[in-house]
């Protein structure tokens, strides 16, 4: 008997209503929150086992066989049923590997929470063409989900929401996999009624398009963990920059006592790590919905949070670089509470990291798509900003996590080239760099502008591209190194052989496949003469 069929704590009948997610979401991928980014990577040549047990193994699950862990989109999903009418008897939150245990005759609806089902995010657009193999990991989940037996047999009312939903109905992709409705947006105030008519089996609208933003008491608590111990601090951004869904929302802080009730039920179901889901730690309980910090109000919650009894660690989901210099203060206060419930380290010391945007090192740029990005400083100071910024991080043990946008909407030569002399300007610093590809995303300015294509990059911006790459490499290689190859002379021996060989041969792959550039910057980085 296969795992999926060891447990049936609702009968063989199934579970009124089941709620899961996609293979790659319904992971903590070993419980480090910025590794679940390769999920939109391709697998390359390998059978998709290996990721799913070297990248992604499933989450715990209870004793009757349900997810212990979920998506936090999803926990709020069951959290709106629950306040909505529904029984805890009627629902089971469960990783798509047990389908067959909780689907059956008497299921009514399967709820999937999703991210990025057909791979047409930042992440997924750039690295599954760069590396190459294929589609994502987060695509071929997604589809293997859709595709379950269980979901064909019984033939229950598919009801699919999530970051990524809107890529289903761009993609016109709902009928061919079988699903009944999409929710776009903000489903608080409206998923209850879709899911009650549709266990009712009444007709339900195939898409919902949800544009209102509602108020806090129309937000309902988490009822159970969380991946990643993930509680939500504020939603939204406010500053408006045109490639962005989340910088288009008014920012909406909740209150501490609100978040605290999510950190106990996190804890108490065994998560120790604690991520804040935010567009930015920094302005959480800014007055006024404005971009100068509020440093007791930021102070008060992650205090409160680190007192909890039971938090090991707290990590921060994303930051902006313009508070930085605001209240450099706040920065340092801060961290002296944040390294002590460190999650990651660099070269054997703690430290403190959460995602944030460069974009671009083009005042123009800046101007033009995002000027909102640098308040409440001008847009003619964001390269200067950045580096300040970077500074003042750096000082504190902060190394971030930012992203750079390549192929915007009437980019130019000039423009890339300040973004490399960006580069350069930061290349003391210590931090991770992304280069994604420009993606037109579903509700943003830019949604009717092309994406940029890898096949149709200048030299400049393939240079960008590598650049950052080799940058990731000089300064993350040798906390890598040493944390994997304890023994010197094992990783002096990796890093004299057995990389320049790995190097030699991916640089001639890769050369063929994207360029002379590649080749050398691959061979660079893994020291290949």
């Amino acid at each position: 008997m296969t795992a999926e069929n060891t447990y049936a704590p609702v009968g063989k009948q199934g579970a009124k209503i089941v709620l899961t997610a996609s293979a790659t979401e319904m992971s903590d991928f070993h419980r480090n929150s910025f590794l679940a980014f390769v999920g939109g990577f391709s697998k390359g040549p390998v059978p998709l086992w290996f990721p799913r047990k070297l990248l992604y193994p499933p989450v715990e699950h209870n004793r009757d066989g349900t997810a212990k862990y979920a998506p936090y989109g999803l926990r709020k999903v069951e959290a709106v049923l629950l306040e909505n009418g529904f029984e805890e008897s009627d629902i089971a939150v469960v990783h798509p590997f047990k389908l067959a245990a909780f689907v059956g005759p008497d299921t009514k609806v399967v709820g999937i929470s999703t991210m990025d089902p057909l791979g047409m995010g930042y992440v997924s657009k750039t690295y599954s063409s760069l590396i190459g193999g294929g589609a994502p990991m987060n695509l071929l989940e997604f589809r293997n989900l859709m595709k379950h037996g269980s979901l064909r047999k019984h033939e229950p009312k598919i009801i699919v929401g999530g970051a990524g939903a809107w890529q289903l109905e761009h993609r016109n992709m709902m009928r061919s996999y079988g699903i009944d409705c999409v929710v776009i947006g903000e489903g608080e105030a409206t998923v209850a009624e879709v899911f009650a008519g549709a266990a009712k089996g009444e007709n339900i609208p195939q898409v919902v398009r949800v544009k209102a933003r509602f108020a806090n008491k129309e937000i309902p608590t988490i009822k159970h963990a969380s991946v990643h111990g993930c509680v939500e601090i504020s939603r939204g951004c406010g500053r408006n920059c045109q490639f962005c869904t989340p910088a288009m929302q008014k920012r909406r802080n909740f209150p501490v006592e609100r978040i605290m009730k999510e950190v106990e039920i996190n804890v108490a179901e065994g998560a120790e790590i604690i991520t804040l889901s935010t567009e930015d730690i920094f302005l959480y309980g800014a007055k006024n919905n404005g971009f100068i910090p509020d440093k007791d109000a930021i102070l008060r919650l992650v205090g409160r949070i680190s007192s909890h009894p039971g938090v090991r660690a707290i990590q921060p989901s994303h930051m902006s670089l313009a508070p930085v210099l605001c209240d450099p203060i706040m920065v340092r206060e801060l961290s002296e509470i944040l390294i002590e419930y460190n999650c990651y380290g660099y070269r054997g010391k703690p430290v403190v990291t959460a995602e944030t945007g460069i974009e671009t090192g083009s005042t123009r740029l800046i101007r033009r798509h995002m000027a909102g990005k640098p308040l409440p400083f001008e847009p003619r100071e964001w390269p200067n900003l950045v580096c300040q910024a970077f500074g003042i991080l750096n000082d504190n043990n902060w190394y971030p996590l930012a992203t750079l946008i390549i192929g915007l909407p009437d980019e130019t030569e000039d423009d890339v080239n300040m973004t490399l002399q960006l580069i350069d300007d930061l290349g003391g610093y210590r931090a991770f760099f992304v280069p994604l590809l420009f993606v037109p995303l579903e509700s943003c300015v830019l949604s009717n502008h092309l994406g940029a294509e890898l096949n149709s990059l200048s030299k400049a911006r393939w240079r960008l591209l590598t650049k950052c790459w080799e940058y990731n490499v000089r300064v993350w290689r040798s906390s890598f190194l040493e944390y994997r190859f304890q023994n010197s002379l094992i990783r002096y021996a990796f890093t004299k052989f057995c990389l320049p060989v790995l190097g030699f041969i991916s640089g001639l792959y890769y050369g063929a496949k994207h360029g002379e550039i590649v080749k050398d910057s691959i061979w660079n980085m893994t020291g290949v003469t």
